[in-house]
């Protein structure tokens, strides 16, 4: 692997900033420090300890949490009504920082019931607005917009110049992007900048620049965002802020992902993402997993987007950050409707509008109907999608959400275009295009360029089509996006074919292929490369988990010989003693002495014999270590030659499956160009057969590349949705099973979470309903999984009424390439796979089989395999 100088560089710089940030504190933490060392005691030391705390929660938050338990023990043994109060409301703090909300809630609650006075007025409206704050990140608007005006009585009201009450202003402000009243934002922002500039306070500045830079966003004046979002960099880069750098990273993945250039916008995540594992803070951390899977989903790399919003709900829903938690079941919604799989979809939209009803989040509610209106769409369930996407409209003109407008009404004219209402579709783009020419989002105005002219040629205004054909490949060529280019050439070689202009249209067709494998091999790579990184990282946890095994195993067995020397040296001792003692009382008793010399005599044989055996074992255990140590060493260097062979060969494998792919890629689509460009029904067909047969050699490959992964793959264990899987299994096959009338059917019966590998789950239940389909039977055939849980154990039950298995073939099934029927048209090598699968995962698989009347596969595998190993 090659070095990496830009992940070097960004490290190396993340570690700056912090060090530069500890600087910076220096002197206030080293004066603090001075004066709790100077002996001071009573209220002075305890405003000392809370004083010292505030400080150090930017850097040191474990520290600054016992100082806050400190002040606060300190402060109920004197009875120091103000110590109490501004400690509760530090601990709050530290509870917030380390994700516990309940315990945090209850602090600041402890804070606010202790009454104000002149002196503490500041401290209970920080109080309030650290718990309003709570509220609004926990979805409870209401309730946060309470305790704000709450808190802005207690620091004087809105005409207080006080740099709290700015801090206040701008956390209501947030709320009021958050519920897209940005005009009402812009308003608080500009009362607080005025404070906050006036004060010097560069931190809150930083802050209210960002709401600035977002509120300016949404109302789509970018050219302003920006120009705050670089006063905002600025000052965090030289204050070597972590917490607002990362925010400045993801503002700028934002814009970078408004204006369409979707590469600069993960870049910019990742360096967010490297800077939050040095100021690790859950709700940001949070907010760029859900930007990721964000700019993934724009990819069409829907693994690796869920991926990324499964680990966003993993903190959103533990922290009960429900806005965040609606987004991303939005955001999967999405997904799941791009891959057919509808009703997942639905569910998940359903999930995200209950909770922004519930806040009354007007931008939320109108995205929802807007995504559902789609899905409806999709489903050709065309009234109900023309209501949602009309309902969408209503709620953004209503909040003048101008961007929002632009892409509802381009969905709907998809929806008339379906319908056959072309002008009205053509009435509804130009609409949209309209408002997309005044927002300025080159991305989106290309595709809308590009559909208009798709829909002006099916009208026969074919001048007007290649206008607008110009126009989003001017734009396709200034965002440098090959999706848009790709989209422009379909477009293209349809315009060439209507006028007739076959070359062109052929030419144009090459053009779509090249520029698609290109972004599908683009796709692969940026996929392979995550790929490698969780491996990267899943193998290191593990080295440092072996390592730590050997280091307590050398530990105990260190310590299991020091006791046998200590044992050794107390027997050494204890004899030299009695030896010595002997020896004394024979001198004194001369009498005895030739009693006393036998005893000598035979003690020293004794001596020298276990001297003897001492050697012996010394030298044996001397050449047993030698012997293990030369043995582990073979050992080693077989397993790194069997590993480097390996890697060759999985390298040359997977190599020569792309490198295979390649030219079946082509072929398919040549078949595709010759259903337009040839009219001779003998070549059709002969093209045909070609397809026919490249698909056949496609799925070779693929099975192929699929005993690959089952050998070599590294197992990683997470939640298996067997639902999930099976539908977008038959999703796959779903001309095959409609072809051939075959019904499929899923029963899922699981008390526990089923924890598995869930590539290689899908491996077997595809290789199982390709091979139900390939012998189905004639009279009303059907496929059935059903999975039910036995104690620890998960049995999946895969069921066919197809042509059974002859009881003579039963124990040559599992074999690679052995096909029991002479008219199947398969490979022989989806059982072998299934097979393959299960040793992998360390589970079973049989049959029950009866000739021409179907069979019965099941499998049983460990309901949470995280807690087996297997070889």
């Amino acid at each position: 692997m090659l070095f990496n100088w830009q992940q070097f560089l960004l490290v190396i710089f993340v570690f700056l900033i912090h060090v530069q940030t500890l600087l910076a504190q220096r002197p206030q933490v080293d004066s603090l420090k001075g004066v709790l060392h100077s002996g001071v005691s009573g209220e002075k030391r305890i405003d000392a300890l809370s004083a010292l705390a505030y400080q150090l929660y930017d850097s040191e938050d474990s520290v600054a949490f016992s100082l806050s338990k400190q002040a606060l023990l300190e402060s109920n043994s004197i009875q120091y009504l103000k110590g109490i109060k501004y400690a509760n409301t530090l601990l709050g703090l530290g509870h917030v920082n380390k994700g516990e909300y309940g315990a945090a809630v209850a602090c600041f609650r402890n804070s606010d019931a202790i009454e104000s006075t002149p002196e503490t007025f500041v401290i209970a409206g920080y109080n309030l607005t650290l718990l309003g704050n709570l509220y609004r990140e926990t979805g409870r608007y209401d309730s946060a917009e309470f305790i704000y005006a709450k808190a802005i009585k207690k620091l004087g009201g809105e005409d207080s110049d006080d740099v709290m009450l700015a801090t206040t202003l701008r956390h209501m402000a947030k709320l009021d992007i958050l519920r897209w009243q940005n005009a009402a934002a812009l308003i608080k922002l500009q009362k607080a900048e005025i404070i906050s500039t006036n004060a010097d306070d560069t931190y809150n500045l930083v802050d209210i620049w960002s709401l600035f830079g977002r509120a300016y966003e949404n109302l789509l004046d970018f050219d302003k965002a920006q120009t705050y979002f670089k006063k905002m960099r600025a000052s965090a880069e030289r204050e070597g802020d972590l917490y607002h750098l990362i925010t400045c990273d993801l503002d700028e993945a934002e814009y970078a992902y408004r204006q369409g250039d979707y590469s600069a916008s993960l870049k910019h995540c990742f360096q967010a993402l490297k800077k939050s594992d040095v100021y690790y803070y859950p709700p940001q951390r949070a907010e760029i997993y859900l930007k990721i899977g964000d700019v993934y989903t724009e990819f069409s790399q829907y693994d690796l987007a869920l991926k990324y919003f499964l680990e966003t709900l993993k903190i959103s829903e533990k922290l009960g950050l429900v806005n965040v938690s609606a987004t991303t079941y939005s955001a999967m919604a999405g997904i799941y409707k791009d891959q057919l799989n509808f009703t997942t979809a639905l569910e998940y939209i359903g999930k995200s509008q209950v909770i922004r009803e519930s806040l009354k989040s007007e931008h939320g509610i109108s995205n929802c109907h807007n995504i559902r209106g789609l899905i409806f769409y999709q489903q050709k369930q065309y009234d109900a999608a023309i209501a949602e996407l009309k309902k969408s409209i209503q709620i953004r003109e209503k909040i003048k959400h101008t961007e929002g407008i632009a892409s509802a009404t381009y969905n709907l004219s998809l929806v008339y275009e379906d319908l056959n209402q072309l002008d009205k579709a053509v009435s509804l783009q130009l609409d949209a295009i309209r408002i997309e020419e005044k927002i300025d989002n080159k991305q989106n105005l290309g595709i809308s360029y590009s559909s208009l002219a798709a829909l002006l040629i099916k009208l026969g205004r074919l001048g007007e089509a290649e206008k607008n054909l110009k126009n989003a490949q001017r734009l396709a060529l200034f965002t440098k996006s090959k999706m848009l280019q790709r989209n422009n050439f379909k477009v293209l070689s349809i315009l060439y074919e209507t006028k007739g202009n076959y070359p062109l249209a052929l030419l144009n067709q090459r053009k779509f292929q090249e520029m698609n494998d290109s972004i599908y091999s683009e796709g692969s790579a940026v996929k392979m490369s995550e790929i490698q990184a969780i491996y990267q990282m899943e193998k290191k946890d593990k080295e440092i988990e072996l390592l730590s095994k050997d280091m307590l195993i050398q530990e105990n067995q260190l310590k299991i010989k020091t006791e046998k020397i200590n044992r050794q040296s107390i027997i050494i001792v204890c004899g030299i003693t009695l030896f010595l003692l002997i020896c004394f009382v024979g001198f004194k008793t001369f009498q005895y002495n030739k009693s006393i010399r036998l005893a000598n005599l035979s003690i020293k044989e004794q001596k020298e014999e276990i001297q003897a055996q001492s050697e012996e074992i010394t030298e044996a255990y001397n050449t047993i270590s030698d012997i293990n140590r030369n043995l582990e060493l073979k050992i080693d260097e077989r397993t790194k030659a069997l590993r480097q062979a390996y890697k060759e060969l999985d390298t040359f494998f997977y190599r020569s499956s792309h490198d295979f792919r390649r030219p079946l890629t082509t072929f398919m689509g040549l078949a595709e160009v010759a259903k337009i460009t040839v009219k001779d029904k003998n070549a059709l067909e002969l093209f045909s057969k070609v397809k026919e047969t490249a698909n056949n050699l496609d799925k070779m490959l693929m099975k192929l590349q699929s005993i690959s992964d089952v050998g070599a793959q590294q197992l990683v264990y997470k939640e298996v949705m067997l639902k999930e899987i099976f539908d977008s299994v038959c999703d796959a096959f779903s001309e095959q099973l409609n072809d051939k009338g075959i019904k499929t059917c899923c029963e899922i019966n699981l008390r526990d979470t089923f924890v598995s590998y869930p590539a290689m789950i899908k491996i077997v239940i595809d290789n199982l309903v390709e091979n139900a389909i390939s012998f189905c039977g004639k009279h009303e055939p059907f496929i059935r999984l059903k999975v039910v849980q036995d104690e620890d154990t998960v049995s999946m039950e895969f069921s066919d009424n197809g042509q059974g298995i002859d009881p003579k073939y039963h124990d040559r099934i599992f074999e690679m390439y052995f096909r029991g029927n002479e008219q199947s048209k398969g490979n022989g090598l989806g059982l072998f796979i299934v097979k393959k699968s299960m040793e992998k995962l360390g589970g079973e698989v049989t049959f029950i089989s009866e000739y021409m009347k179907g069979s019965t596969f099941k499998i049983s595998l460990p309901c949470n395999q995280q807690h087996h190993d297997f070889i």
